[in-house]
């Protein structure tokens, strides 16, 4: 599978942004039947989960991703190895997704130039980085003090000040989105989304051959952990992921699709989000 599958980040509104200057299996049932009371604990997996949408977009949707799953399964669910050949097949699928090769490197380099502007191993660090330490999760939180601090869900934006938040001229339709959906958001804001685009960079990078496999996994497992602080259930993670995607304005065009697979992963018998809970 190629990156140029996957959705890319589009241009965010603030100017201000700028991005260059264990595998432990074991797995547990309540009963014979696979399709009941199961998981898989493999933290490993569950890091990559983080930005498993975009993998699975990349393979053609849910539907498609299933067959590809199936075909290393079986259809029979109830098999007693039924996990253990899930959780080998996710493991083919869903970690470092772009496979290394000379054409590979090639074409995760251009997307990490055009997309994120990282041209080199430096770049893509630094990039990083920003994501984990403020990203859009920043702006987000400049966005909700301000409507705080006006009333909430009641604010009127064209009254908030800009300038006292040191906000540039067009914050207004960013402003009018947190406040449009202020009780949709959880305690952890859009961190979700700065989290999944975190674990896909990561996965280009390897792509593009400025991280190895072990470092990409040592630094993806950290993201999971830091992840289970701020939340506790892969719908609420999707549903901040989904929402910091529209906040970042990332082509609105593909949010319906990103959006039915997010819906189809929490309930679909071949997902790994049913067997692999973001916490234990």
């Amino acid at each position: 599978m190629t990156n140029k599958h996957f959705c890319a980040i589009a241009f965010f509104i603030f100017s201000i942004i700028n991005f260059i200057g264990c595998k432990n299996k074991t797995s547990s049932t309540s009963n014979s039947n696979a399709q009941q009371s199961v998981f898989i604990n493999d933290d490993t997996l569950k890091g990559f989960l983080l930005a498993g949408v975009y993998f699975i977009k990349g393979y053609g949707g849910t539907d498609l991703f299933n067959n590809k799953i199936m075909a290393e399964v079986g259809k029979d669910t109830t098999q007693k190895n039924f996990l253990d050949l899930l959780d080998t097949a996710y493991h083919k699928y869903l970690i470092f997704p772009f496979h290394r090769s000379a054409a590979e490197k090639v074409d995760a380099r251009n997307t990490l130039s055009e997309w994120f502007q990282i041209n080199d191993q430096n770049d893509f660090y630094l990039f990083l980085a920003n994501l984990k330490d403020s990203g859009f999760q920043a702006h987000y939180i400049l966005c909700k003090k301000a409507i705080d601090a006006n009333g909430g869900a009641n604010a009127v934006i064209s009254q908030i000040d800009l300038d006292k938040y040191n906000m540039p001229k067009g914050s207004e339709v960013l402003l009018k989105f947190v406040k449009d959906n202020y009780n949709k958001f959880s305690s952890a804001g859009i961190k979700a989304w700065n989290i999944g685009l975190y674990v896909y960079t990561v996965c280009l990078g390897y792509g593009a051959e400025y991280i190895d496999a072990a470092n990409g996994k040592n630094i993806v497992a950290q993201m999971f952990s830091e992840t289970t602080k701020y939340y506790s259930d892969w719908k609420t993670y999707y549903n901040d992921f989904m929402l910091g995607r529209q906040f970042s304005g990332t082509d609105p065009s593909s949010n319906a699709d990103f959006q039915k697979i997010i819906d189809s992963l929490q309930t679909n018998i071949y997902s790994p989000y049913k067997y692999l809970p973001l916490r234990n």
